[in-house]
């Protein structure tokens, strides 16, 4: 019967700590794209109106999921949008420098400048916030085209993010109007292309027979496992020794009598 009891619990170990039951970390593997021209454009929708900014070249893109037949949905730096599949090359492996961070820029009119939600001077229902004179709290993502403010002169606006305390806003600034944008080395780093991305598909169907767990996790569920196991397997073995020692301690001792002498000695 206990061997019955000890085939059973490794069964049941066996079963649960099965490699079925885990998916190795590689299904969460991230994929990026590179960004290799100057005009590849970030887009806040699966389609050719919505256009940001231009990323900037030789950086990337981490992929997240196919967005239709022509986009990607991706992420740069903090924010989530798209990009086309074919305006950027996917690569295996993780860059260590992904995005270019820590741009900023200065606004220089004196009269502060309008942060507008697109890269128009036309409508004032546009005006998002207004960046005071000299203000340098403003985050560079990339550039994009757009009305020229004053004739004859430049029409890039800057897409930026205006911190402002503990509030911040997202707009375009026009570039004309600002100075002192950070230089934005070009990423040198060596991946290697990778033909297509692969994304690991959620299943709609009910509760899966695998679990996505990291290793930590993993090694807690194996010892949460074993220790009742353990446990029992103890548990029906000591008694039967315990038992056994009780039994003897509480055996009544033999006395022996010697012949011709005055003394017993007693039996243990």
């Amino acid at each position: 019967m206990k061997f019955l009891v000890i085939a059973l619990l490794i069964l049941i170990n066996g079963t649960l700590l099965s490699p079925t039951n885990f998916v190795e970390a590689s299904t969460d593997e991230i994929i990026y794209a590179r960004i290799t021209t100057n005009n590849v454009c970030f887009y806040s929708a699966p389609n050719d109106s919505s256009a940001l900014f231009y990323l900037p070249n030789s950086y990337f893109v981490q992929l997240l999921d196919n967005a239709g037949d022509y986009f990607y949905s991706a992420r740069y730096s903090d924010l989530y949008g798209y990009v086309k599949k074919s305006e950027v090359t996917v690569v295996k492996g993780s860059p260590i420098t992904p995005y270019a961070e820590k741009l900023s820029f200065r606004v220089i009119s004196l009269n502060g400048l309008e942060l507008r939600s697109v890269p128009k001077s036309s409508s004032p229902f546009e005006i998002v916030d207004n960046v005071p004179y000299l203000e340098t709290d403003l985050v560079y993502y990339g550039t994009m085209a757009g009305d020229a403010m004053v004739p004859e002169c430049t029409n890039l606006w800057y897409y930026c993010k205006y911190l402002n305390g503990s509030t911040y806003s997202m707009g375009y600034l026009y570039s004309l109007f600002c100075d002192k944008l950070s230089t934005i080395p070009t990423n040198t780093e060596v991946l290697e292309i990778r033909t297509e991305p692969i994304f690991v598909e959620e299943e709609s169907g009910g509760p899966t027979s695998t679990l996505n767990f990291s290793n930590p996790t993993q090694i807690l569920i194996v010892v949460a496992v074993c220790l009742p196991c353990l446990l029992i397997i103890y548990l029906l073995f000591k008694p039967a020794r315990l038992a056994k020692s009780e039994a003897e301690k509480d055996k009544p001792k033999k006395i022996k009598r010697l012949k011709k002498s005055d003394y017993y000695e007693i039996d243990d």
